[in-house]
Parts: structure tokens; C-alpha cells; sequence
């Protein structure tokens, strides 16, 4: 079992973590931003690894010990997932009270306790005043880690009470040498799709890549434009619907760069119809049929309900 490592553009983060810990800095509470794919959960999941480790020698988590078998095999008694149950999109008031019971109960192994929450986006009202009551007044040793990509959304009160790292997308040249060495049966073209995303896996065989993305693309230029057909959208498979929106939530953050900021370089020109407003929108529609597709929503009903919605404010602004 090998150990943990963090990814390469993490690795200057990760040693300021590790100093808040030997120091006894590390906030109870702390909230990973950042976009989809950049290495969020990754990061969460070993520094929860490195506070229930354990080994003596600094190279932690190490992937051999009692604790580490137990993480790997997802049955340490001391770290605790809170996530959304199938086909819900908020975290269920009950299953957050049932977490913060267990944060109380006494640790195994004399070590500390770890929660990882996410979506904490999927946190509502009721959930997040359960939650701070915990964060504000911790039981000792215990350490609340919340992961979120629309972490903007969370209320004032629960960001002001967390640690936040930010995480964005890595530099282009580091994150193609880390896929070519995870993927290596990939060629290049198809590895430049995610260089933003590093982290989701290539859904499609790189024969179909191409045609993917021009399909997709056109289909979300002309709905966008307000020209709706629903035929991209029949008898759609999971992993198709899932790499199309993947492009749709690259190609929409790229076309809201340069309506942000006309003079950026690097951003694809945004097609007619895109505004600010309606990209925002695009972007908020198409993670949320990320998190569905994950829970097992119907691709064809989630990309035909995105299109429709999309047609229909371009419709309106008109």
C-alpha cells in the first residue's frame, strides 16, 4: 500500500498545513474552495490521513499502518463523510445531527476526530445553524473539513468560521506532465481538455473526443442563442452526458473570462447570446447535473432540462 502524496501544485500548500498542524495553528473547521477536478477531495482526504496516521517518522500519511488500513478499506472509526443521500440534492438535517452526535462521542485510539463534508454547498439553512453550533464551540481535537465549489453560496456566518484554502486550477505545463504520466495511453489532444480539470478521469475513448466537443459545443452556442433542440440530449449514456457537460463547464467558465475581461488572453471568444448572466446561470445548471448524474439522475432529462432553460432566458431577454 503505497503512501499519500499531495499533487505537485499542491505541494507548497501542503507544507503551510503541515505547519499550522506542528504548530497547533490548524483551524477546527476548514473550507477547501475551488473548482471541480482541481484536487479538493484529494487534499481533504490526506490531511485527514496525516491527523489520523500512525507512524512516527514524518512521512504521513504512510499507507501501512492500523489507521491507514482502516482509511483505505473506509472503516476508521475516527473519520467521519457527510454527503447528500442518492437522489437528494441538500445533506439531510438528520444525517448532520447523527454526525455532530458521533463528534461528541469519545475518540478510538486516543486520536483526533475528522469530518468531511461535501458538497458543503449541499448544506441548507437548517444544516448549516446544526453545523456552527459545533464549528463555534468544538469538542477537543476534532476537525470539521467542508470541501465546496460554489463556496460563495455558504452563508457568512459558517465561512467566517472556517479556515478557507483556496484552490485553482494548476499551471497548464505541470498539469499535462501529471496526466501524461496518468495517462499515458492518451495522446495529447485528448489529455488538453482537462488541463483545467485534472482530476476527472477521461470518459471517452479519444476517437470520439472530437466529435464529442464539436457536437456539444454547437448544441450550447445555439441554445444559448435561444435555437433549442432537444436531439443531442436522446438516449444519452452516463459517461457521454457526463464528459459533454464537462466541456459545457469548461467551455462556459472560459466564455465568462472573456466577457469579464475582454482583453484576457487565452480565453475562447464567447458565441452570440452568452452574457454574464446567462453563463452564470449555464455554469450553476451544469454542476448541479454533475452532482445528479453522480447520484444516478437521468443524463437525457438533465442535459434536455439545461437546454430548455437556457433557450427559454434567451428568450426572455430578448
Amino acid at each position: 500500500m503505497s503512501a499519500w502524496a499531495p499533487l505537485p501544485w499542491h505541494q507548497d500548500r501542503w507544507t503551510q498545513v503541515l505547519g499550522a498542524v506542528a504548530g497547533q495553528r490548524l483551524a477546527h473547521a476548514l473550507l477547501f474552495a475551488g473548482p471541480r477536478g482541481v484536487g479538493k477531495r484529494h487534499f481533504a482526504h490526506g490531511l485527514a490521513g496525516y491527523l489520523l496516521c500512525e507512524a512516527e517518522t514524518p512521512r504521513r500519511p504512510c499507507g501501512a499502518c492500523r489507521s491507514c488500513v482502516q482509511l483505505a478499506a473506509g472503516v476508521h472509526p475516527n473519520l467521519m463523510k457527510l454527503a447528500p443521500q442518492e437522489d437528494k440534492r441538500d445533506i439531510a438535517i438528520d444525517d448532520i445531527r447523527d454526525l455532530l452526535d458521533r463528534l461528541h462521542l469519545s475518540s478510538h485510539y486516543g486520536q483526533a476526530k475528522v469530518a468531511i463534508v461535501e458538497p458543503a454547498d449541499a448544506l441548507n439553512a437548517s444544516g448549516v445553524n446544526a453545523l456552527l453550533k459545533t464549528i463555534e464551540e468544538p469538542p477537543a481535537a476534532t476537525h470539521v473539513l467542508l470541501i465546496a465549489e460554489r463556496w460563495r453560496t455558504l452563508p457568512a456566518t459558517l465561512r467566517s468560521r472556517c479556515q478557507i484554502l483556496r484552490f485553482a486550477p494548476p499551471p497548464v505545463e505541470q498539469a499535462l506532465a501529471w496526466l501524461k504520466q496518468r495517462h499515458p495511453q492518451l495522446p495529447e489532444p485528448a489529455l488538453r481538455p482537462l488541463l483545467r480539470t485534472p482530476l476527472l478521469e477521461p470518459p471517452l475513448a479519444d476517437a470520439d473526443w472530437a466529435e464529442t466537443r464539436s457536437e456539444w459545443g454547437r448544441a450550447l452556442a445555439d441554445a444559448l442563442d435561444g435555437r433549442l433542440s432537444l436531439k443531442l440530449a436522446q438516449g444519452l449514456k452516463r459517461d457521454t452526458a457526463q464528459a459533454g457537460l464537462e466541456l459545457w463547464l469548461q467551455a462556459g467558465t472560459a466564455w465568462l473570462e472573456r466577457v469579464l475581461a475582454p482583453g484576457r488572453a487565452g480565453a475562447g471568444a464567447a458565441p452570440r447570446g452568452a452574457s454574464a448572466a446567462a453563463l452564470q446561470h449555464l455554469l450553476t445548471d451544469t454542476i448541479e447535473a454533475l452532482r445528479a448524474l453522480e447520484r444516478n439522475g437521468n443524463p437525457t432529462l438533465l442535459v434536455e432540462s439545461i437546454m430548455i432553460r437556457l433557450s427559454q432566458r434567451a428568450a426572455a431577454s430578448r
